[in-house]
């Protein structure tokens, strides 16, 4: 009986280190079903994705509408940069022209003045021959009146 004891006994202690052990399993279990967060069930899940996926789907709707509108902004601006160009390249011609014309109008001037430094010079000439001339035309006069005069005291009978 002492070997039908002790294997009963092993029996025992086996059961007893099973319910023990399936306590603390079943223990385990509870708390961590009691803390978890709440499971969601299958219709919610979906329902979130749904909603997740209409609003990636607006998102997107909007992204391309904001893309076409900033790409509609480029190609307006690339016009407008491309007309700039063309209005700067015309502006380039005309600054290029006048250019050119205010260098004519410089050397015509330098022309110009030379000419008139040299009119005066002659100017200045012609009042020294007027001058001399004038001094000529009175030393003749003074002559001409002595001739005169002498002539006179020829004609008159000498007495």
């Amino acid at each position: 009986m002492a070997a039908a004891s002790k294997s009963s006994q092993k029996v025992k202690n086996v059961v007893i280190a099973l319910l023990a052990l399936w306590s603390i399993i079943s223990l385990i279990v509870i708390v961590v079903w009691a803390t978890s967060p709440d499971m969601k069930g299958r219709a919610q899940c979906h329902a979130e994705l749904q909603e997740v996926t209409e609003k990636m789907e607006g998102a997107k709707v909007v992204y391309n509408k904001n893309k076409e509108a900033l790409e509609g902004m480029v190609l307006e601006e690339r016009r407008k940069t491309d007309q700039q160009r063309a209005e700067n390249l015309v502006l380039l011609g005309q600054l290029n022209t006048t250019n050119v014309t205010l260098e004519e109008c410089r050397q015509e001037n330098v022309l110009l003045n030379s000419n008139m430094t040299i009119m005066q010079e002659d100017i200045e000439e012609l009042r020294q021959k007027k001058a001399n001339l004038t001094v000529q035309l009175g030393l003749l006069r003074g002559r001409k009146n002595s001739i005169t005069a002498m002539k006179g005291d020829f004609s008159r009978p000498y007495s």
